[in-house]
Parts: structure tokens; C-alpha cells; sequence
């Protein structure tokens, strides 16, 4: 997801630096895009600062809990998170 967002913002700020501010017909134009790419650099910046990964005591109170061996549970764990980690990035 962040990479297609990463991708958009530089489509869009190629279409900046296309010397559009020296057309006058283009200032609205300039304008929106420079919002849009403001607006995909917090978007990303957000996304990049969500993922929280589980403590150890999270893991550990997570074995306790389980019915499962403590191999078993985190082995678990790290597949999920590792899967959760290559979806969201």
C-alpha cells in the first residue's frame, strides 16, 4: 500500500516540476497538486508509524493463555506478524 502511495506521489510531482507554474491557466492546477502531494506524504508518514508489533510479555502472556505448546504459539506469532509486516509496508 505504501508503495502504490510512493508511486502516485511521484507521478504527481513529476507532473509539478513539468514547469506548470509558468502557465497561468495552470496555477489552480499547480495548487492541487502540491494538497495531493502533501496530502500522500502525511498519509504514508501515518501509515509507516502504525504497525506495533507484540511485546515479549504480550507473546509470553499469549503462551500462557494458549492451549498450544509455547514453540507452537510463537511460531505462530512471528508467521503472523512477519505476513502482517510484507501486507502493510
Amino acid at each position: 500500500m505504501i508503495e502504490v502511495m510512493r508511486q502516485v506521489r511521484n507521478a504527481l510531482v513529476w507532473n509539478l516540476n513539468t514547469d506548470l507554474d509558468n502557465i497561468p491557466a495552470c496555477e489552480q492546477w499547480s495548487e492541487m497538486l502540491r494538497k495531493n502531494i502533501d496530502a500522500l506524504d502525511k498519509a504514508m508518514a501515518d501509515a509507516e508509524l502504525k504497525w506495533v508489533g507484540l511485546t515479549d510479555e504480550d507473546i509470553e502472556q499469549g503462551c500462557k493463555e494458549s492451549w498450544i505448546t509455547e514453540q507452537a504459539f510463537q511460531s505462530a506469532v512471528w508467521w503472523a506478524e512477519a505476513k502482517l509486516k510484507e501486507k502493510n509496508t
